[in-house]
């Protein structure tokens, strides 16, 4: 498997840990006051975002956007748009409460690699250090339409779970979980505890030669059991503890008790037609009444954009924020190298490293061309998108919350948010 490191990306980690050993102090909180001039940002660019958006709601394209862009720091755009609740024409706030969906990966990761720096594991050790019957044997198909196992090539490793490329519940697997289903086989895990979670779907082979490939989704479960073997406190614990509270995600959680929160919560929708019909994912009473069980490292955090801009920022001045280290700027270096073969099931040019897209690859998998080579970033399902920006010191997030969420507004946002500082 080949490593792609980046040149760039290397110095540009290199002159962050030199530039805090030189006491040169990167931003520790948002500046809100700074002049966006001194940025490049004109009068006409902001404006020219704020048509973006405001067309995307005017277009019925979505119910409500909140956008965030800083560079350096320095808040120069952040604004909402729309209706957080078409019902009760509840206009949106740029402090409200979206569901994150998978942008809860990318914290749980950064959690894990506090453990790492802690020296209580490390990324190329085997998940049966802890895990002791997690899977070792790989499923293939038969040639007769059924299927057969053959020994892993290699253990799977906490690299492997980072990056989605471990061959856990894959495709394959899957299939094979179908054909056990239909003779009547209980096949789908609980969702009471991750730990319950996890140990019931240890039992089934995995879908690919860990490494090999790539498989999005389930292997943050996994992390987010490591978490709380290694730590011995509940995933929620450690979050808070690690990463949550130490940089200020004052208002980003999984579960909720103070229901004056409730009205910042912003509606989840889907298209019907050119209609926005609620999705049955939109509830969230569960998080201030269901019972507060279940919080795993796929999905399930909740919280403003702010907050989570707070934490790209950590990400960007190279592991520190709010006069907190939370990693190392190495560790966050390690963690932007590339985990996956050349050929993979996502298509030329995608690499992913431990938590997170990257976009050395060739052929180029940028959004837009303003994005520079060094860019890492991931999002939810429902919209929410995140990117970090090391040679153009930005950090630019954009909220919306809709299954079935349009590319092409998220691309035409970009164009805009780079065009904020003349980038094309």
């Amino acid at each position: 498997m080949k490593k792609i490191v980046s040149v760039a990306g290397f110095l540009t980690a290199l002159f962050m840990a030199a530039s805090c050993g030189r006491g040169n102090q990167p931003p520790q909180q948002f500046k809100d006051d700074a002049d966006p001039a001194a940025f490049g940002v004109t009068p006409e660019r902001e404006a020219a975002l704020d048509a973006v958006l405001q067309s995307f709601v005017d277009g019925k394209k979505v119910p409500c956007v909140t956008a965030f862009v800083a560079k350096g720091g320095n808040v120069v755009y952040e604004k909402s748009f729309g209706m957080k609740n078409l019902e009760h024409r509840v206009p949106a706030e740029t402090d409200d409460i979206y569901v994150l969906f998978s942008q809860t990966k990318a914290v749980v990761a950064v959690a894990l690699m506090t453990l790492y720096e802690k020296g209580l594991l490390d990324v190329d050790d085997p998940v049966s250090k802890w895990i002791p019957d997690f899977p070792d044997e790989v499923l293939v198909e038969d040639g007769a339409g059924g299927f057969k196992t053959v020994p892993a090539e290699r253990p799977v490793t906490v690299a492997h779970l980072l990056s989605h490329s471990s061959g856990y519940l894959a495709p394959l697997t899957n299939r094979y979980l179908r054909t056990l289903a239909e003779s009547g086989e209980q096949v789908r895990a609980p969702r009471t505890t991750v730990k319950e979670n996890v140990e019931f779907n240890i039992r089934f082979p995995l879908g690919f030669q860990p490494g090999t490939n790539w498989n999005y989704n389930y292997d943050m479960e996994v992390i987010a059991r490591l978490i709380e073997i290694i730590s011995g406190k509940t995933l929620p614990d450690y979050l808070k503890e690690a990463v949550l509270d130490p940089i200020g995600m004052d208002d980003t959680a999984y579960f909720y008790d103070d229901k004056s929160m409730r009205p910042r919560f912003v509606t989840t929708y889907s298209k019907s037609g050119d209609e926005f019909v609620t999705s049955p994912m939109s509830g969230v009473d569960q998080v201030f009444n269901g019972p507060k069980s279940y919080a795993g490292g796929t999905l399930g955090l909740y919280g403003p954009i702010r907050d989570y801009a707070k934490f790209c920022q950590m990400l960007l001045n190279g592991g520190e924020f709010n006069h907190h280290r939370i990693l190392k700027p190495e560790t966050i270096l390690m963690m932007r190298q590339n985990r996956l073969p050349e050929v993979n099931s996502n298509g030329p040019g995608f690499q992913f490293g431990l938590g997170f897209e990257l976009f050395h690859g060739t052929p180029s998998r940028k959004d837009v061309p303003a994005m520079s080579d060094e860019v890492f970033r991931w999002g939810g399902a429902a919209g929410t998108e995140y990117i970090i920006d090391p040679v153009n010191d930005l950090v630019i997030l954009y909220y919306i919350s809709m299954w079935g969420k349009p590319a092409e507004c998220y691309r035409e946002f970009l164009r805009a948010a780079y065009g904020l500082f003349g980038l094309e």
